[in-house]
Protein backbone atom coordinates (compact mmCIF):
# COMPACT_ATOMS: atom_id res chain seq x y z
CA UNK A 1 0.00 0.00 0.00
CA UNK A 2 1.22 3.08 -1.06
CA UNK A 3 1.17 6.76 0.96
CA UNK A 4 4.41 6.19 3.44
CA UNK A 5 5.57 9.42 4.16
CA UNK A 6 3.16 11.70 2.07
CA UNK A 7 0.22 13.65 3.61
CA UNK A 8 -3.17 13.70 2.87
CA UNK A 9 -6.56 15.09 3.21
CA UNK A 10 -10.10 13.59 1.90
CA UNK A 11 -12.59 16.15 0.90
CA UNK A 12 -16.35 15.35 0.87
CA UNK A 13 -18.40 17.60 -1.66
CA UNK A 14 -21.99 17.39 -1.59
CA UNK A 15 -24.09 19.27 -4.49
CA UNK A 16 -27.51 19.32 -5.76
CA UNK A 17 -27.19 16.01 -7.73
CA UNK A 18 -24.11 14.63 -7.25
CA UNK A 19 -21.79 13.67 -4.44
CA UNK A 20 -18.18 13.51 -4.64
CA UNK A 21 -15.18 12.53 -2.25
CA UNK A 22 -11.46 13.04 -3.52
CA UNK A 23 -7.63 12.31 -1.51
CA UNK A 24 -5.55 15.06 -1.65
CA UNK A 25 -1.87 14.93 -1.48
CA UNK A 26 0.72 17.34 -0.32
CA UNK A 27 1.08 18.88 -3.94
CA UNK A 28 -2.55 18.90 -4.14
CA UNK A 29 -3.30 16.09 -6.60
CA UNK A 30 -5.78 14.45 -6.64
CA UNK A 31 -4.65 10.62 -6.07
CA UNK A 32 -8.20 8.95 -5.16
CA UNK A 33 -11.84 9.65 -5.97
CA UNK A 34 -14.95 8.43 -5.91
CA UNK A 35 -18.63 9.80 -7.30
CA UNK A 36 -22.50 8.92 -6.44
CA UNK A 37 -25.87 10.78 -7.64
CA UNK A 38 -27.90 12.46 -4.70
CA UNK A 39 -31.40 10.94 -5.50
CA UNK A 40 -33.66 13.72 -4.92
CA UNK A 41 -37.35 12.49 -4.35
CA UNK A 42 -40.63 14.18 -5.25
CA UNK A 43 -43.40 12.64 -2.96
CA UNK A 44 -45.67 15.97 -3.79
CA UNK A 45 -45.65 18.51 -6.48
CA UNK A 46 -43.28 21.36 -5.35
CA UNK A 47 -41.40 18.99 -2.53
CA UNK A 48 -37.45 18.48 -3.54
CA UNK A 49 -35.98 15.88 -0.51
CA UNK A 50 -32.99 13.73 -0.09
CA UNK A 51 -33.67 10.66 2.10
CA UNK A 52 -30.90 11.29 4.94
CA UNK A 53 -30.47 7.46 5.77
CA UNK A 54 -29.62 6.73 1.55
CA UNK A 55 -27.24 10.02 1.54
CA UNK A 56 -25.45 8.92 5.22
CA UNK A 57 -24.53 5.32 3.78
CA UNK A 58 -23.22 7.26 0.46
CA UNK A 59 -21.49 9.20 2.20
CA UNK A 60 -19.49 6.05 4.36
CA UNK A 61 -19.48 4.78 0.88
CA UNK A 62 -17.88 7.28 -0.99
CA UNK A 63 -15.29 8.38 1.54
CA UNK A 64 -13.91 5.20 1.66
CA UNK A 65 -14.38 4.21 -1.92
CA UNK A 66 -11.97 7.33 -2.03
CA UNK A 67 -9.21 6.45 0.02
CA UNK A 68 -9.14 3.02 -1.29
CA UNK A 69 -9.09 4.11 -4.71
CA UNK A 70 -5.93 6.30 -3.85
CA UNK A 71 -4.56 3.39 -2.38
CA UNK A 72 -3.63 4.51 1.30
CA UNK A 73 -4.86 3.62 4.65
CA UNK A 74 -6.84 6.23 6.57
CA UNK A 75 -4.19 5.96 8.72
CA UNK A 76 -2.29 8.38 5.95
CA UNK A 77 -5.44 10.73 6.11
CA UNK A 78 -4.31 13.94 7.95
CA UNK A 79 -7.74 15.49 8.15
CA UNK A 80 -11.04 15.50 6.61
CA UNK A 81 -12.58 18.72 4.92
CA UNK A 82 -16.68 19.06 3.95
CA UNK A 83 -17.97 21.57 1.30
CA UNK A 84 -22.16 21.07 0.92
CA UNK A 85 -24.81 22.69 -0.43
CA UNK A 86 -26.30 25.47 1.16
CA UNK A 87 -29.82 26.06 2.92
CA UNK A 88 -31.08 21.96 2.92
CA UNK A 89 -31.63 21.09 6.27
CA UNK A 90 -33.86 18.66 8.69
CA UNK A 91 -34.77 18.24 11.91
CA UNK A 92 -34.42 15.40 14.04
CA UNK A 93 -35.63 14.05 17.82
CA UNK A 94 -32.11 13.53 20.33
CA UNK A 95 -33.84 11.07 22.40
CA UNK A 96 -33.44 8.79 19.89
CA UNK A 97 -31.83 10.42 17.29
CA UNK A 98 -34.83 9.71 14.59
CA UNK A 99 -34.92 12.04 11.74
CA UNK A 100 -38.59 13.71 11.82
CA UNK A 101 -38.50 14.36 8.02
CA UNK A 102 -36.43 13.90 5.32
CA UNK A 103 -33.57 16.48 4.10
CA UNK A 104 -35.45 19.62 2.55
CA UNK A 105 -33.64 20.68 -0.48
CA UNK A 106 -33.32 24.13 -1.29
CA UNK A 107 -35.00 23.78 -4.64
CA UNK A 108 -38.26 23.14 -2.38
CA UNK A 109 -41.35 25.34 -2.82
CA UNK A 110 -43.50 23.75 -0.19
CA UNK A 111 -42.95 26.63 2.50
CA UNK A 112 -44.17 28.95 -1.00
CA UNK A 113 -47.84 30.50 0.26
CA UNK A 114 -45.98 30.95 3.45
CA UNK A 115 -43.57 32.77 1.14
CA UNK A 116 -46.04 34.86 -0.40
CA UNK A 117 -47.96 35.20 2.91
CA UNK A 118 -44.98 37.18 4.32
CA UNK A 119 -43.88 39.45 1.86
CA UNK A 120 -47.54 40.75 1.44
CA UNK A 121 -47.98 41.26 5.28
CA UNK A 122 -48.31 44.33 7.67
CA UNK A 123 -46.01 42.84 9.62
CA UNK A 124 -43.15 42.50 7.23
CA UNK A 125 -44.11 45.30 5.48
CA UNK A 126 -44.06 47.69 9.04
CA UNK A 127 -40.73 45.98 9.44
CA UNK A 128 -39.20 47.35 5.79
CA UNK A 129 -40.36 50.92 6.76
CA UNK A 130 -39.03 50.85 10.20
CA UNK A 131 -35.90 49.79 8.76
CA UNK A 132 -35.84 52.57 6.18
CA UNK A 133 -36.20 55.37 8.79
CA UNK A 134 -33.60 54.11 10.64
CA UNK A 135 -31.45 54.04 7.97
CA UNK A 136 -31.82 57.37 7.28
CA UNK A 137 -31.32 58.51 10.67
CA UNK A 138 -28.00 56.08 11.13
CA UNK A 139 -27.08 55.34 7.78
CA UNK A 140 -26.03 51.62 8.90
CA UNK A 141 -26.07 49.29 6.34
CA UNK A 142 -27.76 46.38 8.38
CA UNK A 143 -30.77 48.67 8.25
CA UNK A 144 -30.47 49.37 4.16
CA UNK A 145 -30.17 45.47 4.20
CA UNK A 146 -33.54 45.41 6.31
CA UNK A 147 -35.78 48.06 4.18
CA UNK A 148 -36.07 45.42 1.34
CA UNK A 149 -36.05 42.15 3.07
CA UNK A 150 -38.17 39.90 1.12
CA UNK A 151 -38.31 36.26 1.98
CA UNK A 152 -37.53 33.51 -0.88
CA UNK A 153 -38.06 29.71 -0.63
CA UNK A 154 -34.55 28.84 -0.94
CA UNK A 155 -33.66 30.34 2.60
CA UNK A 156 -34.28 27.70 5.16
CA UNK A 157 -36.78 30.30 7.44
CA UNK A 158 -39.95 29.76 5.43
CA UNK A 159 -39.53 26.06 5.27
CA UNK A 160 -37.97 25.46 8.47
CA UNK A 161 -41.83 27.65 9.47
CA UNK A 162 -43.61 25.15 7.80
CA UNK A 163 -41.59 22.06 9.44
CA UNK A 164 -42.63 23.83 12.69
CA UNK A 165 -46.17 23.81 11.90
CA UNK A 166 -47.07 20.87 10.07
CA UNK A 167 -45.06 18.17 11.72
CA UNK A 168 -47.03 16.07 13.64
CA UNK A 169 -45.91 15.98 17.19
CA UNK A 170 -43.43 18.41 16.51
CA UNK A 171 -44.59 21.22 19.10
CA UNK A 172 -44.60 18.59 21.71
CA UNK A 173 -41.41 18.13 21.27
CA UNK A 174 -40.06 21.49 21.01
CA UNK A 175 -41.39 22.24 24.89
CA UNK A 176 -39.28 19.10 26.24
CA UNK A 177 -36.22 20.63 24.11
CA UNK A 178 -35.95 17.17 22.03
CA UNK A 179 -35.86 19.03 18.72
CA UNK A 180 -32.17 20.29 16.88
CA UNK A 181 -32.43 21.53 13.66
CA UNK A 182 -29.16 21.57 11.03
CA UNK A 183 -28.63 22.61 7.46
CA UNK A 184 -26.60 19.81 5.74
CA UNK A 185 -22.93 20.35 7.72
CA UNK A 186 -24.82 20.37 10.66
CA UNK A 187 -26.17 16.86 9.93
CA UNK A 188 -22.95 15.38 8.69
CA UNK A 189 -20.92 16.59 11.34
CA UNK A 190 -23.27 15.40 14.18
CA UNK A 191 -23.72 11.81 12.26
CA UNK A 192 -19.43 11.78 11.88
CA UNK A 193 -19.18 12.34 15.54
CA UNK A 194 -21.66 9.89 16.62
CA UNK A 195 -23.71 12.87 18.00
CA UNK A 196 -21.50 14.56 19.88
CA UNK A 197 -21.09 18.24 18.20
CA UNK A 198 -24.13 20.18 17.24
CA UNK A 199 -22.58 23.12 15.23
CA UNK A 200 -22.39 24.56 11.50
CA UNK A 201 -19.75 27.21 10.65
CA UNK A 202 -20.24 31.07 9.48
CA UNK A 203 -20.60 30.04 5.80
CA UNK A 204 -23.49 27.78 6.07
CA UNK A 205 -25.45 30.02 8.58
CA UNK A 206 -25.25 33.12 6.61
CA UNK A 207 -27.78 31.87 4.09
CA UNK A 208 -30.21 30.50 6.41
CA UNK A 209 -32.28 33.93 6.26
CA UNK A 210 -32.32 34.23 10.28
CA UNK A 211 -28.49 34.94 10.53
CA UNK A 212 -27.26 38.29 11.24
CA UNK A 213 -24.03 39.26 8.97
CA UNK A 214 -23.70 42.26 10.19
CA UNK A 215 -23.82 41.07 13.87
CA UNK A 216 -21.95 37.89 12.62
CA UNK A 217 -24.54 35.67 14.88
CA UNK A 218 -28.34 34.12 14.27
CA UNK A 219 -30.28 37.06 14.31
CA UNK A 220 -32.14 37.95 17.63
CA UNK A 221 -35.18 39.69 15.46
CA UNK A 222 -35.72 37.06 13.26
CA UNK A 223 -36.19 34.34 15.52
CA UNK A 224 -38.51 36.09 17.58
CA UNK A 225 -40.55 36.97 14.11
CA UNK A 226 -40.84 33.76 12.68
CA UNK A 227 -41.09 32.23 16.25
CA UNK A 228 -38.22 29.78 15.79
CA UNK A 229 -36.89 28.63 19.57
CA UNK A 230 -32.99 29.07 19.50
CA UNK A 231 -32.77 25.82 21.58
CA UNK A 232 -33.03 23.92 18.29
CA UNK A 233 -30.29 25.69 16.94
CA UNK A 234 -26.57 24.41 16.35
CA UNK A 235 -23.76 26.69 17.51
CA UNK A 236 -21.62 29.16 15.05
CA UNK A 237 -18.35 28.16 14.58
CA UNK A 238 -15.19 29.40 12.56
CA UNK A 239 -14.47 27.46 9.62
CA UNK A 240 -11.35 25.77 10.22
CA UNK A 241 -10.23 24.60 13.13
CA UNK A 242 -10.36 21.54 15.53
CA UNK A 243 -13.87 21.79 16.98
CA UNK A 244 -15.77 19.92 14.72
CA UNK A 245 -14.44 16.71 16.37
CA UNK A 246 -13.39 13.43 14.28
CA UNK A 247 -14.62 11.53 12.12
CA UNK A 248 -15.34 8.18 13.07
CA UNK A 249 -16.28 6.05 10.05
CA UNK A 250 -12.60 3.77 9.78
CA UNK A 251 -12.26 1.50 12.41
CA UNK A 252 -8.58 2.12 11.74
CA UNK A 253 -8.44 5.74 13.04
CA UNK A 254 -10.47 8.36 14.18
CA UNK A 255 -10.03 11.34 11.43
CA UNK A 256 -10.13 14.95 12.34
CA UNK A 257 -13.01 17.00 10.56
CA UNK A 258 -11.01 20.12 10.04
CA UNK A 259 -12.42 22.28 7.69
CA UNK A 260 -16.89 22.70 7.16
CA UNK A 261 -17.57 25.46 4.18
CA UNK A 262 -20.39 26.46 2.10
CA UNK A 263 -19.92 25.07 -1.33
CA UNK A 264 -19.76 28.64 -2.95
CA UNK A 265 -17.66 30.01 -0.34
CA UNK A 266 -15.12 26.93 -0.33
CA UNK A 267 -15.54 27.45 -4.56
CA UNK A 268 -14.44 31.14 -3.88
CA UNK A 269 -11.22 29.77 -1.77
CA UNK A 270 -10.53 27.13 -3.90
CA UNK A 271 -10.18 30.02 -6.91
CA UNK A 272 -7.99 32.02 -4.48
CA UNK A 273 -9.93 35.31 -4.80
CA UNK A 274 -8.76 35.75 -1.17
CA UNK A 275 -8.41 39.95 -1.85
CA UNK A 276 -11.28 42.42 -1.87
CA UNK A 277 -13.20 42.96 -5.26
CA UNK A 278 -11.74 39.30 -6.35
CA UNK A 279 -14.66 37.59 -8.61
CA UNK A 280 -15.39 34.04 -9.16
CA UNK A 281 -18.35 32.50 -11.01
CA UNK A 282 -19.48 29.14 -10.78
CA UNK A 283 -21.49 27.82 -13.73
CA UNK A 284 -23.28 24.34 -12.26
CA UNK A 285 -26.92 23.76 -11.35
CA UNK A 286 -27.23 27.28 -11.22
CA UNK A 287 -24.86 30.52 -11.73
CA UNK A 288 -23.47 32.18 -8.87
CA UNK A 289 -21.55 35.31 -8.87
CA UNK A 290 -19.38 36.04 -6.16
CA UNK A 291 -17.52 38.75 -5.32
CA UNK A 292 -14.95 39.06 -2.24
CA UNK A 293 -16.26 42.20 0.05
CA UNK A 294 -13.07 41.82 2.56
CA UNK A 295 -14.24 42.65 6.24
CA UNK A 296 -17.29 44.41 5.57
CA UNK A 297 -20.84 43.13 4.37
CA UNK A 298 -22.51 44.39 1.52
CA UNK A 299 -25.71 45.63 1.43
CA UNK A 300 -28.05 45.77 -1.52
CA UNK A 301 -31.55 46.58 -2.86
CA UNK A 302 -31.37 44.73 -5.84
CA UNK A 303 -30.96 40.94 -4.17
CA UNK A 304 -27.67 40.87 -3.97
CA UNK A 305 -26.63 38.95 -0.67
CA UNK A 306 -24.59 39.44 2.04
CA UNK A 307 -22.88 36.03 2.99
CA UNK A 308 -19.88 34.99 5.09
CA UNK A 309 -16.55 33.60 2.61
CA UNK A 310 -14.80 32.14 5.49
CA UNK A 311 -13.90 32.73 9.30
CA UNK A 312 -10.11 31.52 9.96
CA UNK A 313 -8.59 32.26 12.85
CA UNK A 314 -9.41 36.06 13.49
CA UNK A 315 -10.05 36.41 9.63
CA UNK A 316 -13.44 37.03 8.71
CA UNK A 317 -13.83 37.72 5.21
CA UNK A 318 -17.26 38.51 3.44
CA UNK A 319 -18.52 37.95 0.00
CA UNK A 320 -21.76 39.45 -2.14
CA UNK A 321 -23.55 36.91 -4.49
CA UNK A 322 -25.78 37.39 -6.87
CA UNK A 323 -27.92 34.08 -8.39
CA UNK A 324 -29.44 32.56 -11.47
CA UNK A 325 -31.22 29.02 -10.47
CA UNK A 326 -31.43 28.15 -14.04
CA UNK A 327 -27.77 27.45 -15.68
CA UNK A 328 -27.01 23.68 -15.86
CA UNK A 329 -30.56 22.44 -16.08
CA UNK A 330 -30.88 24.90 -19.54
CA UNK A 331 -28.15 23.22 -21.48
CA UNK A 332 -29.75 19.88 -19.94
CA UNK A 333 -32.84 20.88 -21.03
CA UNK A 334 -31.79 21.89 -24.94
CA UNK A 335 -30.76 18.32 -25.04
CA UNK A 336 -33.81 16.87 -23.59
CA UNK A 337 -35.82 18.73 -26.50
CA UNK A 338 -33.53 18.01 -29.38
CA UNK A 339 -31.12 20.86 -30.07
CA UNK A 340 -28.46 18.68 -29.92
CA UNK A 341 -27.45 15.01 -29.19
CA UNK A 342 -24.60 16.06 -26.63
CA UNK A 343 -24.22 18.99 -24.53
CA UNK A 344 -20.24 18.86 -25.79
CA UNK A 345 -21.40 19.94 -28.89
CA UNK A 346 -23.82 22.80 -28.08
CA UNK A 347 -20.70 25.28 -28.21
CA UNK A 348 -19.63 24.26 -31.37
CA UNK A 349 -23.14 24.49 -32.79
CA UNK A 350 -23.76 27.59 -31.42
CA UNK A 351 -20.54 28.93 -33.15
CA UNK A 352 -21.54 27.44 -36.39
CA UNK A 353 -23.63 30.34 -36.93
CA UNK A 354 -22.37 34.63 -36.86
CA UNK A 355 -25.68 35.47 -34.34
CA UNK A 356 -28.95 34.33 -33.36
CA UNK A 357 -30.71 36.06 -36.33
CA UNK A 358 -32.97 37.70 -34.09
CA UNK A 359 -33.92 35.06 -31.86
CA UNK A 360 -33.72 35.25 -27.81
CA UNK A 361 -33.96 33.10 -25.15
CA UNK A 362 -34.99 33.90 -21.61
CA UNK A 363 -33.84 31.42 -18.58
CA UNK A 364 -36.84 31.33 -15.99
CA UNK A 365 -37.81 28.17 -15.25
CA UNK A 366 -37.32 29.39 -11.83
CA UNK A 367 -38.19 32.56 -12.23
CA UNK A 368 -35.63 35.49 -12.56
CA UNK A 369 -33.32 36.47 -9.77
CA UNK A 370 -31.29 39.55 -9.45
CA UNK A 371 -32.36 42.19 -10.52
CA UNK A 372 -35.47 41.56 -11.20
CA UNK A 373 -36.30 39.10 -8.13
CA UNK A 374 -39.41 38.15 -9.79
CA UNK A 375 -40.54 34.31 -8.83
CA UNK A 376 -43.28 34.64 -11.30
CA UNK A 377 -41.37 35.09 -14.75
CA UNK A 378 -40.92 32.31 -17.16
CA UNK A 379 -38.74 30.96 -19.76
CA UNK A 380 -39.29 30.30 -23.33
CA UNK A 381 -37.97 31.22 -26.86
CA UNK A 382 -39.12 34.69 -28.47
CA UNK A 383 -38.30 36.49 -32.18
CA UNK A 384 -38.31 32.81 -33.93
CA UNK A 385 -39.18 33.49 -37.69
CA UNK A 386 -39.19 31.20 -40.94
CA UNK A 387 -35.37 31.17 -41.08
CA UNK A 388 -34.59 30.31 -37.71
CA UNK A 389 -32.34 27.27 -37.47
CA UNK A 390 -31.56 24.96 -34.56
CA UNK A 391 -28.29 26.93 -34.32
CA UNK A 392 -29.73 29.98 -34.43
CA UNK A 393 -31.86 28.18 -30.97
CA UNK A 394 -28.82 26.63 -29.49
CA UNK A 395 -27.21 29.91 -29.87
CA UNK A 396 -29.50 32.05 -28.07
CA UNK A 397 -29.66 29.35 -25.39
CA UNK A 398 -25.95 29.72 -24.48
CA UNK A 399 -26.36 33.57 -24.56
CA UNK A 400 -28.86 33.86 -22.15
CA UNK A 401 -26.56 31.84 -20.00
CA UNK A 402 -23.55 34.71 -20.09
CA UNK A 403 -25.87 37.40 -20.39
CA UNK A 404 -27.28 36.68 -16.84
CA UNK A 405 -24.03 36.62 -15.63
CA UNK A 406 -23.90 40.13 -16.76
CA UNK A 407 -26.45 41.91 -15.55
CA UNK A 408 -25.81 40.19 -12.01
CA UNK A 409 -22.11 41.84 -12.56
CA UNK A 410 -23.99 45.44 -13.67
CA UNK A 411 -25.75 45.15 -10.70
CA UNK A 412 -22.65 45.04 -8.40
CA UNK A 413 -20.79 47.61 -10.41
CA UNK A 414 -23.57 49.73 -9.79
CA UNK A 415 -23.92 49.17 -5.94
CA UNK A 416 -19.81 48.85 -5.33
CA UNK A 417 -16.68 50.40 -6.24
CA UNK A 418 -14.90 47.32 -6.79
CA UNK A 419 -12.80 46.86 -9.55
CA UNK A 420 -11.34 43.69 -11.47
CA UNK A 421 -9.57 42.37 -14.53
CA UNK A 422 -10.21 38.45 -14.31
CA UNK A 423 -13.32 36.58 -13.72
CA UNK A 424 -12.59 32.97 -12.99
CA UNK A 425 -15.20 30.61 -14.08
CA UNK A 426 -15.76 26.89 -12.42
CA UNK A 427 -18.46 24.19 -12.51
CA UNK A 428 -19.84 22.03 -15.46
CA UNK A 429 -20.90 24.46 -17.63
CA UNK A 430 -17.67 26.40 -17.67
CA UNK A 431 -15.97 23.28 -19.97
CA UNK A 432 -18.37 25.07 -23.03
CA UNK A 433 -16.00 27.62 -24.80
CA UNK A 434 -18.93 29.49 -25.93
CA UNK A 435 -20.12 30.88 -22.78
CA UNK A 436 -16.74 31.65 -21.55
CA UNK A 437 -16.10 33.56 -24.88
CA UNK A 438 -19.38 35.62 -24.90
CA UNK A 439 -18.98 36.34 -21.04
CA UNK A 440 -15.58 37.97 -22.05
CA UNK A 441 -16.58 39.05 -24.80
CA UNK A 442 -19.49 41.21 -22.63
CA UNK A 443 -17.71 42.39 -20.11
CA UNK A 444 -14.13 43.16 -21.07
CA UNK A 445 -12.51 41.64 -19.03
CA UNK A 446 -10.24 38.15 -18.97
CA UNK A 447 -12.22 35.17 -18.04
CA UNK A 448 -10.03 32.27 -17.00
CA UNK A 449 -10.80 28.39 -16.60
CA UNK A 450 -8.93 26.07 -14.24
CA UNK A 451 -7.52 22.62 -15.21
CA UNK A 452 -9.18 21.69 -11.66
CA UNK A 453 -12.67 21.72 -11.51
CA UNK A 454 -13.48 20.44 -8.49
CA UNK A 455 -13.20 23.97 -6.67
CA UNK A 456 -15.26 23.92 -3.70
CA UNK A 457 -13.57 20.30 -3.21
CA UNK A 458 -10.12 22.01 -2.85
CA UNK A 459 -10.52 25.01 -1.30
CA UNK A 460 -12.09 23.05 1.85
CA UNK A 461 -9.10 20.62 1.72
CA UNK A 462 -6.76 23.38 1.30
CA UNK A 463 -7.95 25.28 4.22
CA UNK A 464 -7.70 21.57 6.31
CA UNK A 465 -4.45 21.52 5.31
CA UNK A 466 -3.27 24.37 6.49
CA UNK A 467 -5.12 23.39 9.45
CA UNK A 468 -3.21 19.95 9.77
CA UNK A 469 0.07 22.14 9.05
CA UNK A 470 0.24 20.44 5.14
CA UNK A 471 0.92 24.03 3.98
CA UNK A 472 1.44 26.92 5.77
CA UNK A 473 0.06 29.94 3.99
CA UNK A 474 -2.84 30.03 1.63
CA UNK A 475 -0.17 31.89 -0.94
CA UNK A 476 0.89 28.27 -1.53
CA UNK A 477 -2.42 27.63 -3.37
CA UNK A 478 -1.73 30.12 -6.01
CA UNK A 479 1.20 28.26 -6.75
CA UNK A 480 -1.12 25.08 -7.09
CA UNK A 481 -3.40 27.25 -9.17
CA UNK A 482 -2.84 26.21 -12.87
CA UNK A 483 -5.49 27.75 -16.01
CA UNK A 484 -6.20 25.47 -18.09
CA UNK A 485 -7.62 27.94 -21.03
CA UNK A 486 -7.56 31.99 -20.91
CA UNK A 487 -10.64 33.79 -23.09
CA UNK A 488 -9.84 37.30 -24.00
CA UNK A 489 -12.36 39.74 -25.05
CA UNK A 490 -12.56 40.42 -28.79
CA UNK A 491 -12.68 44.19 -28.96
CA UNK A 492 -14.29 44.27 -31.96
CA UNK A 493 -17.33 42.42 -31.46
CA UNK A 494 -17.72 44.78 -28.52
CA UNK A 495 -20.58 47.02 -29.71
CA UNK A 496 -22.67 44.46 -31.73
CA UNK A 497 -22.91 41.74 -28.56
CA UNK A 498 -23.67 44.88 -25.81
CA UNK A 499 -26.38 45.61 -28.71
CA UNK A 500 -27.32 42.08 -28.62
CA UNK A 501 -28.00 42.03 -24.77
CA UNK A 502 -29.68 45.88 -24.98
CA UNK A 503 -31.95 43.64 -27.42
CA UNK A 504 -32.12 40.23 -25.08
CA UNK A 505 -33.13 42.16 -22.07
CA UNK A 506 -36.05 43.84 -24.08
CA UNK A 507 -37.13 40.65 -24.71
CA UNK A 508 -36.71 39.70 -21.13
CA UNK A 509 -39.52 41.85 -20.41
CA UNK A 510 -41.95 39.79 -22.36
CA UNK A 511 -41.34 37.28 -19.53
CA UNK A 512 -42.04 38.58 -16.45
CA UNK A 513 -44.93 38.63 -14.32
CA UNK A 514 -46.31 35.47 -16.16
CA UNK A 515 -47.18 32.59 -13.41
CA UNK A 516 -49.96 32.68 -11.14
CA UNK A 517 -49.85 29.75 -9.89
CA UNK A 518 -49.37 28.91 -6.15
CA UNK A 519 -47.50 26.05 -4.18
CA UNK A 520 -49.55 24.43 -1.90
Amino acid sequence: MSGEGEKFIVALDVGTTKLKSLVFDQNLQIRGEATAQIKLEYEKPGWVEINPDYLWEQVNYIIKSAVKNAGISPSHLRGVSISTQRSSFMCWDTNNNINLHNIICWKDLRADTLVRKWNSSLYLKSFRLGCKFLYGLTRKKRYLAGSVLRMMNEQVVMRLLWVLQNVPDIQEKLNKNQIRFGTLDTFLIYKFTDGENHVTDYSNAAPTGFFDPFENNWASWALQMFSIPSSILPTIVPSVGNHFGYCRIFPEKNIPILCVLADQSASMFGSTSFHRGNVKVTLGTGAFLDVNTGKKPHASVNGIYPLVGWKYDSELVYIAEGNSKDNGLIVDWGKTIGLYDNVEDSSKIASSVPNSNGVYFVPGFNGLQAPYNDPSATAGFIGVNPKTVKAHMVRALLESLAFRVQQLLNVLQTETDFTFDCVRVDGGVAKNDFVLQTIANLTGKRVERPVCTEMSALGSAFLAGMQAGIWKHRDELENYYKVDKVFLPHIEQEDGIHQNFMEWERALSRFLRWSKKKTK
